[in-house]
């Protein structure tokens, strides 16, 4: 995928190719749709109840202050979250405030265990999921939550650990 090809990440290793970059599924984003139409009915409300008043004027302004506000901080987390697979990595970006980023990683050839989960009818119409990995490490686990098309993801990863990693050269004594 071109997007993919250019993709370049603050860390990335030099020798490091970007296979895939996805992020959490768009559907997390209907709290958002479900906010915005409390506000027009309320704003519906208002205006059947109090008229074309300085009242029902200062009710709109607050409550479509107040839906952008959410709106952009929910766009926000969810936008500056990604997962990245590389060639050597399994990378997590998970903006989870405003102020507040947590960056994990598994090296691909420490992962032993990996496998998928999709759990009930939304997410399973819709094809989204969680992708868990367990790594050589002490109880060391990745869970990428709610990403789009997991059983592609496990598939990406397992194809980049199948591949032979180039043997450092021999010295020869």
């Amino acid at each position: 995928m071109a997007e993919e090809e250019a993709y370049v990440f603050r860390g990335q290793r030099a020798d490091e190719e970007v296979v895939l970059v996805t992020k959490q599924h768009i559907w997390l984003l209907l709290p958002v749709l479900m906010i915005w139409i409390v506000i027009v009915a309320l704003l519906i409300a208002s205006i059947a109840w109090l008229g074309a008043s300085k009242y029902s004027s200062v009710i709109i302004v607050i409550l479509a202050l107040s839906g952008l506000g959410y709106s952009f901080y929910f766009w926000f987390t969810w936008n500056n979250s990604d997962y990245i697979v590389t060639s050597q990595r399994v990378i997590k970006i998970d903006q989870v405030s405003l102020f507040n980023r947590m960056i994990s990683e598994a090296e691909i050839d420490r992962i032993q265990e990996i496998s998928t989960e999709i759990k009930g009818p939304i997410r399973t119409m819709l094809n989204f999921g969680t992708v868990r990995m367990k790594t050589a490490s002490d109880d060391s686990k990745l869970d990428l939550d709610d990403v789009t098309d997991p059983y592609g993801v496990q598939q990406t990863i397992v194809q980049i650990q199948k591949q032979p990693t180039a043997a450092p050269p021999r010295r020869q004594v």
